[in-house]
């Protein structure tokens, strides 16, 4: 089952956005508040040029367009290893070859350095990546890949750019529905590791909640980056049932060092 999942995992994101296409996630229209690094007036961090964000497991662009559309100076590279994800973000009206390189890959891909650094010399003209978003990603990727994933981005980045990272953390509310739902899509087998909070959703995709001290293990064994991690926890009621509903995540900004 573990192996299949994860043999199968691209495929079961290309099913996904076969079914939903850009109607599922909303736009993030929140990243800009909680990265100064995504600011429109925030300075560059590398040899002070125009901003420059490579954003990995871009979707269908819903963190891409609405930081474009704040940020008129701002260039995007962006991939997704979902073809039919990145069909839909070239084939957004708002696309423009000159502000955005859309291109697909796979992370866990064994040269996957090398083929994010020719895919970031597609656009010549451009400055250099000054910021890396690492935003609900890593909790789709299997544990065991985890460092190596984020060894490879942080290898393709310059010295001086920052790392910004958010994703679910321990004891969110999308963890504790694995436990309490019994409908179809949220069946059993959902829990893929007895040693990891690693589960399969109805769907086939995976997702992977994190601790606080899990994310800087990860980053530390990645090397290559400096910063802090801290779990960000977002209370909402539900005012029909009364009931508390906390969402967790754990957020962490980085920058590029040499070691």
């Amino acid at each position: 089952m573990v192996e299949k999942t994860r043999r199968d995992a691209g495929r079961a994101w290309d099913k996904f956005y076969k079914a939903h296409e850009d109607r599922f996630f909303k736009n993030r229209n929140w990243t800009d508040r909680e990265f100064d690094e995504l600011r429109e007036d925030t300075p560059n961090l590398v040899h002070g040029e125009e901003p420059v964000l490579l954003e990995v497991g871009c979707g269908v662009g819903n963190t891409v367009y609405p930081l474009l559309e704040k940020n008129a100076k701002l260039r995007v590279h962006c991939f997704d290893f979902s073809p039919r994800a990145i069909d839909i973000v070239q084939k957004n009206p708002c696309y423009d070859q000159h502000r955005v390189n859309a291109f697909i890959h796979d992370l866990l891909d064994g040269q996957s350095t090398q083929v994010l650094l020719h895919q970031l010399k597609q656009r010549p003209n451009w400055p250099p990546v000054s910021t890396l978003s690492i935003i609900f990603v890593l909790s789709a990727i299997p544990p065991q890949d985890q460092v190596r994933m984020l060894r490879s981005l942080i290898t393709a980045i310059p010295l001086g750019a920052t790392v910004v990272f958010r994703d679910y953390a321990h004891g969110d509310l999308a963890h504790l529905r694995f436990h309490t739902r019994k409908d179809a899509q949220w069946s059993e087998p959902s829990l893929l590791s007895d040693a990891h909070h690693w589960y399969r959703r109805g769907d086939h995709t995976m997702a992977y909640f994190f601790s606080r001290d899990e994310v800087e293990r990860l980053f530390a064994e990645a090397g290559g980056v400096t910063g802090v991690v801290e779990e960000v926890v977002h209370t909402k009621v539900n005012r029909k049932t009364s009931t508390i509903m906390e969402r967790r995540f754990i957020q962490a900004q980085f920058v590029r060092i040499d070691t």
